[in-house]
């Protein structure tokens, strides 16, 4: 039988007393678009050479 240890709480993180939950999900949101835009643009540009000759 495994024992269970009690999951530690930790206080949130703060950055000169301001939480940056807020701040790192609208940086992950960003970089999440600026990722499929890029992906899209590769997307094209094959699909581009591909239909060219």
């Amino acid at each position: 039988m495994a024992v269970q240890h009690p999951r530690p709480s930790y206080p949130p993180t703060t950055d000169a007393g301001k939480r940056t939950d807020h701040r790192v999900a609208i940086r992950v949101g960003i970089y999440m678009v600026a990722a499929h835009l890029f992906g899209g643009f590769l997307f094209l540009l094959f699909w581009i050479g591909g239909h060219r000759g």
